[in-house]
C-alpha cells in the first residue's frame, strides 16, 4: 500500500518538474523507502536523466545509478495502471508533462495521486499560471475515489529576496496551500540534470519531504528519520 503518491504538475514545461521529482525521489529513498518515479512525461527527461546518471565517468554503475526504480508511464490511463504497478512502493512520485501540451495525461495523473504539488517560482507571470493547474485539480476532484490534497512549492527563490515573501503572501491569499519550505536558487540543482545526485543539496529537499509528510500525517506510512 503506498504511503504517498506525489504528482509534479503545472501548465508550462520550465517550471522544475522534473527537477523536483529527482530530488524528491532521491530524500525519500534515502530515508529507506520504496521508491517509484513515474516519468509520464512524453519527453522522457526523468527517464533521461536516470540513464545519463547511470553512465557518468568515474563512477561505478551501483554508485552513480538511482537508488529508486523509475518507469515511463505517459498514459492517459494513468491512474488506472498505476495501482498494480506501484502496489509494493512506500512512496509514488510522477513527473507529469505540461498541461497546455498533454492535458490528458496530466488529468489521469491527477486522479491518481493524493498529494498534487505545483512548482512556482516566486514571479507574477508563474502565479498566474497556476491557475488552470487549480482548475484541472478541480475538474478532476467528482471523478477521484478520495479528496485530494494541493499545495505551492515555491522553488528558485533568491536568497533574502522581498520576492519569496510577496509570492507566498500573494499565493496564500489566492487560498493556495504553499509549503514552508523554499527551494532557493542554486547551481546544485539548475546543473544537476544527467548526474548523478550528490548529497550536497538535500538538506532543502528533506525539508520539502518532511512537509509532504506532515500534510498526509497520520495516514502516510512513509518512512523518516
Amino acid at each position: 500500500m503506498t504511503g504517498l503518491s506525489l504528482a509534479l504538475a503545472n501548465l508550462k514545461p520550465g517550471t522544475g518538474k522534473t527537477t523536483s521529482a529527482v530530488w524528491l525521489a532521491h530524500v525519500f529513498a534515502q530515508a529507506g523507502n520504496s521508491v517509484l518515479l513515474v516519468d509520464a512525461d512524453p519527453s522522457g527527461s526523468a527517464l533521461e536523466w536516470s540513464d545519463l546518471a547511470a553512465m557518468y565517468p568515474g563512477l561505478a554503475p551501483e554508485q552513480a545509478a538511482f537508488p529508486f526504480r523509475i518507469v515511463a508511464l505517459p498514459s492517459r490511463e494513468l491512474h488506472r495502471r498505476l495501482p498494480e504497478i506501484a502496489k509494493h512502493d512506500d512512496v509514488v512520485i510522477i513527473d507529469t508533462p505540461q498541461i497546455e501540451d498533454h492535458a490528458g495525461i496530466a488529468r489521469s495523473a491527477l486522479r491518481y495521486a493524493d498529494e498534487i504539488l505545483i512548482p512556482c517560482a516566486p514571479s507574477p507571470i508563474e502565479i498566474n499560471r497556476t491557475t488552470p493547474v487549480r482548475d484541472e485539480i478541480a475538474e478532476v476532484r467528482d471523478v477521484r475515489d478520495k479528496p485530494v490534497r494541493s499545495a505551492i512549492l515555491l522553488n528558485r527563490c533568491v536568497a533574502r529576496a522581498h520576492s519569496t515573501t510577496d509570492a507566498r503572501e500573494a499565493l496564500v491569499d489566492l487560498g493556495y496551500d504553499v509549503l514552508a519550505t523554499v527551494v532557493p536558487r542554486r547551481e546544485v540543482y539548475a546543473q544537476s540534470f544527467g548526474v548523478p545526485i550528490k548529497h550536497a543539496g538535500t538538506d532543502v529537499w528533506r525539508q520539502v519531504a518532511r512537509d509532504l509528510i506532515e500534510r498526509c500525517a497520520p495516514l502516510c506510512g512513509v518512512l523518516w528519520t
